[in-house]
C-alpha cells in the first residue's frame, strides 16, 4: 500500500529536544530557581487563541485554561474521570466517570456519564454498568440533546462458540446505546447497535453467518483478533476483543464513527436507522479503513494504523490540509505501536471516498477480493518520519484548529502542543493536574496522562455572557509569569480588552537602586514578584510616568507586571533587577 496518496505540504521532521520559550525561565535557571516541569512552555503568535479543556486520566477535576495556562473555569466530581470530556455550547461540561466492575476490567473503563453546568452543579447523570454491559472510553453528544454511549457487551464462551469463534474464552464486542436524558439521574434507551449482529465466520457451515470475510467486507470476522484486558490493552485476562476507544458523530449525514485499537481500523455505521433496522443489513458497516487484514483483503504490509486513537471527522473543526471537504476528511492519532521501522506516533489525515451522486461510501470490488477500501494512502502525516521521540503507547488525540494548526495530545505524558501545517510547534503545555491534585512546579509530574484535549474558540456559544477573567495557573508554586495572548484586540464575546505588544510600557532605570519610574499608557496596578512567585511589592498604577521607591526591597531579580483596572495583564511582564 502506498503511504501517501498526495502530500500538499512539506512537513518538517520532528526535533523533540525540549526548548523553553519563556525568557524569564531561562534567566532564572542561572540563579538556581527550580526548573520548569509542568504548565505552559510556549505560546507563540501563530497559535490559535482559545480555551483548552484538560482532564487528566483518573482525576476528579476538569480545567478550562487560556493559552497562557491560566484557569478560566474548573469542575469537580465525586468520581474519577472515565476518559473523555466535552464542553457543550451551553457552557455545561459532559464527562465520563469510572465505576468498577467484577466482569469488565479493561483499559478506559467508565460506567457513568455526568453533566455539570458552568457553575459546577451536577445537573444530570446516567449509569451503564451491569454484569453484561459496561460503558467505556467515550460518548457522542447529538444535536437533539441525546448522547450515544460506547459499551462492552459480555458474550460467554458458549455464545462465542455458537457464533463460530474457535478460540476459548468470553468476548466483549462493542455496542452503542443512545440515551435520552429523563430526569436528573435517568434516561430512556431510544436506539441500539450491536457489533454481534454483524458477524461473518468461515469455521463451520452449520452455524449462522457462514461465509468468507473477503466477500463480506461490511461484517466482522468472528475469528479475527485476540482479546485483551487485565486493566489495560494487551493484558492477559479478559475479553476486550476490539478495544474500541473513540466515538464520533457526523451531523451532516447522521453517521457514527467507531475506532478500534485492537483491530487497527475505524468503522462508520448509519445512525439514521431504527434499533430493529440496525440489527439487520442496514446496520452493517458503511465503511472501514486502516487494516485490510481484518476482512481478508491484505496482509501486514498493507496496515496503516498501529493501535490508533481518536478517529474523527473534521466537520466541526476544518480545514483539511489539502483543502478538501472537512465532512469527508478524517484525522487520527496513530500511536504507532509496532510500526515497521520502529515505534513512533503520528497524526494522520485521509479523505474518505464519498460518492455524492449515490450518497454512499465507495465499497471495494465485490469480485476482486484483493481490493481494499479506498483510499490507497494518507493525505498527510506528521511527523513524516515517526520515531520514539514522539510516542504515546496509549490514549492520545488531535484536533484541527480553525487557522489550520493542529492541537496534539501526546497522552501518556500529558504533553499537549500545537503545530502549524509546516510542523512548527507554536504552543506547548504539560498537564499540571492528576488524581493526586495539582502538580508542583519543578517536580516531575506523576499520573498526569491525558486522554485528549480540546480547544474552543473565543466565540464558542459556551462563553457568551461568561466572566472569562483568568485566574492562576493550575500548578502549585508557578514560575514568574511571562506570557502574552494573541487574539483580536477585543474579544467580541466578553468585551474584555486584550492588551497586545502595541501598547508598550517601560520601567527605568533597570537595574535600579532606591526607586524606579513606570511609564504606562493607562491606569491600573503593578506587582513585583520574586523568583519563587512571591509578591515583593505592589501598588497603584497611574497613566503617564510615576516614580516608586524600592528601598524596602532586598537586592535581587524580580518580575514586574502591569494590570489594567479590570485586572487584565498589560503586555508582557519584564525582568527587573534591584541592586
Amino acid at each position: 500500500m502506498t503511504l501517501f496518496a498526495s502530500t500538499s505540504t512539506t512537513i518538517h521532521n520532528l526535533a523533540f529536544t525540549k526548548h523553553i520559550a519563556l525568557s524569564l525561565l531561562i534567566t532564572f535557571s542561572g540563579w538556581g530557581v527550580h526548573a520548569q516541569t509542568v504548565g505552559l512552555f510556549e505560546n507563540g503568535p501563530e497559535s490559535f487563541d482559545g480555551y483548552t479543556l484538560v482532564s487528566a486520566n483518573g482525576a476528579t477535576r476538569t480545567h478550562l485554561i487560556d493559552n497562557c495556562g491560566r484557569v478560566i473555569n474548573q469542575w469537580d466530581s465525586d468520581y474519577r474521570a472515565g476518559e473523555s470530556a466535552y464542553l457543550l455550547d451551553d457552557g455545561s461540561l459532559l464527562r465520563t466517570a469510572r465505576i468498577n466492575s467484577q466482569t469488565f476490567n479493561g483499559g478506559g473503563i467508565g460506567g457513568r456519564i455526568e453533566r455539570f453546568n458552568w457553575e459546577g452543579d451536577l445537573i444530570w447523570s446516567y449509569e451503564l454498568a451491569t454484569d453484561t454491559t459496561h460503558h467505556h472510553h467515550d460518548m457522542a453528544w447529538l444535536p437533539n440533546g441525546n448522547v450515544v454511549l460506547m459499551a462492552w457487551e459480555y458474550k460467554s464462551p458458549e455464545e462465542a462458540a455458537a457464533a463460530g469463534r474457535i478460540a476459548d474464552g468470553p468476548l466483549w464486542p462493542p455496542m452503542l446505546v443512545e440515551i435520552e436524558p429523563n430526569g436528573p439521574e435517568s434516561g430512556n434507551v431510544v436506539w441500539e447497535w450491536h457489533a454481534w449482529d454483524h458477524l461473518i465466520q468461515v469455521s463451520n457451515p452449520d452455524l449462522p453467518n457462514y461465509g468468507l470475510p473477503s466477500e463480506n467486507v461490511t461484517r466482522f470476522d468472528v475469528n479475527y483478533g485476540n482479546v485483551s484486558g487485565g486493566g489495560f490493552p494487551g493484558g492477559n485476562a479478559g475479553g476486550d476483543w476490539f478495544h474500541c476507544n473513540g466515538l464520533d458523530h457526523d451531523p451532516t449525514r447522521d453517521h457514527l464513527m467507531l475506532n478500534s485499537r485492537n483491530w487497527c481500523e475505524f468503522y462508520i455505521i448509519d445512525h439514521g436507522t431504527t434499533t430493529e433496522e440496525a440489527a439487520g443489513p442496514a446496520g452493517d458497516l458503511l465503511y472501514r479503513w486502516g487494516n485490510p487484514q481484518t476482512y481478508g483483503r491484505g496482509d501486514e504490509e498493507d496496515k496503516v494504523f498501529y493501535q490508533q486513537h481518536d478517529a474523527h471527522w473534521l466537520v466541526d473543526e476544518a480545514p483539511a490540509i489539502n483543502g478538501g471537504d472537512p465532512a469527508q476528511t478524517v484525522l487520527v492519532y496513530n500511536n504507532g505501536n509496532g510500526r515497521p521501522g520502529g515505534t513512533g506516533s503520528s497524526v494522520d489525515e485521509l479523505t474518505l471516498p464519498w460518492d455524492s451522486d449515490n450518497g454512499a461510501y465507495l465499497l471495494p470490488s465485490a469480485t476482486d477480493t484483493e481490493e481494499a477500501f479506498a483510499p490507497a494512502g494518507l493525505d498527510w502525516m506528521w511527523p513524516e518520519n515517526p520515531s520514539s521521540a514522539f510516542h504515546s503507547s496509549n490514549i492520545s488525540g488531535s484536533q484541527r484548529q480553525p487557522n489550520g494548526n493542529t492541537l496534539i495530545c501526546e497522552g501518556s505524558s500529558g504533553h499537549l502542543f500545537e503545530i502549524t501545517p509546516e510542523g512548527e510547534i507554536v504552543w506547548e503545555y504539560i498537564t499540571a493536574y492528576s488524581q493526586f491534585g495539582a502538580a508542583t512546579q519543578g517536580e516531575n509530574p506523576f499520573g498526569n496522562a491525558t486522554f485528549r484535549a480540546y480547544r474552543y474558540a473565543p466565540d464558542y456559544g459556551a462563553f457568551e455572557g461568561r466572566d472569562m477573567t483568568p485566574g492562576e495557573p493550575v500548578e502549585l508554586n508557578p514560575l514568574p509569569f511571562d506570557c502574552a495572548l494573541y487574539p483580536a484586540p477585543v474579544d467580541t464575546t466578553t468585551g474584555i480588552p486584550n492588551h497586545d505588544s502595541v501598547r508598550l510600557w517601560s520601567a527605568y532605570p533597570n537595574p535600579s537602586n532606591g526607586g524606579f519610574t513606570i511609564s504606562s499608557p493607562e491606569a491600573g496596578t503593578w506587582t513585583l514578584t520574586d523568583g519563587l512567585g512571591r509578591t515583593s511589592a505592589q501598588g497603584n498604577l497611574y497613566a503617564g510616568n510615576s516614580f516608586y521607591t524600592n528601598h524596602h526591597i532586598p537586592a535581587g531579580m524580580f518580575v514586574l507586571a502591569l494590570f489594567d483596572k479590570g485586572g487584565h495583564l498589560m503586555g508582557k511582564p519584564q525582568l527587573h533587577i534591584i541592586r
